[in-house]
């Protein structure tokens, strides 16, 4: 029987290979990997050092992307994402560097913010490991190692509850410590103690005496493992015995001895050191015994999202949950008042559902109005007389996962706007009129639901929100007196009328 499927292909400038992966996706057999071709060219050393990627750089990573655009037409593969690392990430020139790509290739090479490539990173999971969600069931901490940080996320009863980015990436905790591995014969011991200082850290603030059941890596290949060690046969997995002995091995010799006698690069050998410091230091503060290798790649979180984004299978699992849950636990750092915060959110959501026609936003633009909701108070932790302008530092400060720095923006604007008046479009310079209209549409709402609850009582209960002609009755049942919020959901009114063309009216049924 034929079934019909999409090809993809999805290509990565990383710092020390560009990749390209096809797949085969279709709604009946899910997404199949159908080739996979990559060539090593490490940018690393000149991206994070200088900030630049120099003439010879570029053309060498366009000439790369010519041969995998002749694999493509090989396959009559027409969907085509490029997306970039950190390494690309950090360039100062990065805007001239892709400008450069999009020329001779044709590509369009965009780059995620770390949150968003975390992301990615974990919905690649979900493609090597069919059991991910009963994984996740129990405490899991999954350790995305990269060149330039360590992302450490816990999950719990399938839902991100910590994620934190720590910076001790490999090619990071070199060069921080370059003059020491020349000076120094306790190198390792160096090494160990400065990794070791951040764990504890992370471990004393978030992990506490928790008890991790599982340990995923991503973003650091076990291909290498098994060349300093074939007598473990390690495939899937590490055991915390096999963790000690690569550990005791790896202390005993030099990096240069490392790369000479398994025959792997000099660079591939010096990120092994950093790697077995924090899967032994991981496994001792936790109480897991086995760490899982995965072969996940940024290819595969981005076929992944694909997939999904395009409705072509189903989601395998809820991370618009993770990215919520996250904005949850940020808001409970800061003392939020929950049951405030869940009536105002239920509210906001309700009245974004019964006026699309009026704002013509979509799912995506929901959910940052949910995290706007969830995080509106934050800043009262601050200083409560500025609650709106601390929380938008609050949340220009910290990521959230799965959020883009624009996203990120909009959503701390949001929050800003809630207590402050907005300005005119004139009077500001960092929106497009596109982004500036979605911060007023959704503040407009935020305002609305934040002055039905301005007593913090939940007085109203059994809310319903109805739009009849130009007006969106909102009718609930009071257990209070309502006087306060009455009087001032006028000006919130205004305002909304103002953007939406329909006045927001209170219908009180009998109660108090």
């Amino acid at each position: 029987m034929n079934v019909a499927y999409f090809t993809y292909g999805a290509i990565v400038v990383g710092s020390q290979e560009v990749s390209l992966k096809i797949y085969e996706i279709s709604p009946k057999i899910g997404i199949h990997q159908v080739d996979y071709v990559n060539q090593y060219f490490d940018i690393s050393k000149d991206a994070y050092s200088k900030g630049k990627l120099g003439v010879d750089q570029v053309e060498a990573i366009c000439q790369i992307l010519l041969k995998f655009k002749e694999k493509l037409a090989e396959y009559g593969v027409k969907e085509v994402e490029c997306k970039g690392t950190s390494a690309i990430r950090s360039l100062d020139n990065r805007e001239m560097v892709v400008h450069q790509i999009k020329l001779r290739t044709g590509f369009e090479l965009t780059v995620p913010s770390n949150s968003e490539m975390r992301l990615l990173m974990y919905k690649g999971i979900t493609l090597k490991q069919e059991d991910f969600n009963k994984i996740i069931e129990k405490n899991t901490a999954i350790l995305d190692i990269g060149a330039s940080s360590l992302q450490i996320s816990l999950f719990d009863k399938q839902a991100l509850s910590v994620t934190q980015n720590i910076r001790i990436g490999t090619l990071k905790t070199q060069d921080t410590l370059a003059k020491v591995e020349q000076n120094s014969p306790e190198y390792f011991s160096i090494v160990e103690e400065y990794i070791e200082y951040e764990l504890n850290t992370f471990r004393s603030i978030y992990l506490k005496e928790k008890a991790i059941k599982n340990v995923i890596v991503i973003g650091d290949s076990s291909l290498n493992w098994s060349k300093i060690a074939p007598e473990l046969n390690i495939k899937d997995y590490m055991t915390k015995e096999q963790v000690q002995y690569l550990y005791k091995k790896i202390r005993k010799t030099t990096t240069k001895q490392i790369a000479l006698e398994y025959g792997i690069t000099y660079e591939e050998a010096r990120y092994l050191l950093p790697s077995i410091i924090i899967y032994k230091n991981f496994l001792d503060q936790s109480k897991a015994d086995t760490i899982w290798l995965t072969k996940t790649n940024l290819c595969d979180g981005m076929v992944v999202d694909y997939a999904e984004r395009e409705k072509k299978v189903l989601p395998v699992h809820d991370f618009d949950k993770d990215i919520v849950m996250a904005a949850k636990n940020f808001a409970k750092r800061y003392r939020y008042n929950k049951v405030h915060t869940v009536f105002v959110t239920d509210i906001a959501l309700n009245v974004f559902d019964h006026t699309k026609k009026y704002h013509g936003l979509g799912k995506r633009e929901r959910l940052l109005l949910e995290l706007a909701c969830l995080l509106h108070e934050c800043g009262k932790f601050i200083n409560m007389n500025e609650p709106g302008s601390n929380g938008y530092q609050l949340i220009t400060s910290t990521e959230i996962i799965g959020l883009s720095h624009r996203e990120r923006n909009l959503v701390a604007n949001i929050v800003l706007y809630n207590t402050t008046d907005l300005p005119s479009f004139e009077e500001q310079n960092s929106y497009t009129a596109y982004d500036y209209l979605l911060v007023a549409k959704l503040t407009a709402i935020l305002r609305l639901a934040n002055v039905l609850d301005r007593s913090h009582r939940q007085k109203l209960t059994d809310v319903t929100v109805l739009r009849k002609g130009n007006e969106l009755l909102i009718t609930g049942t009071p257990k209070e007196d309502m006087t306060l919020e009455a009087s001032l959901l006028t000006e919130k009114a205004d305002f909304f009328e103002e953007i939406y063309g329909i006045r927001p009216v209170l219908r009180q049924k009998r109660g108090f």
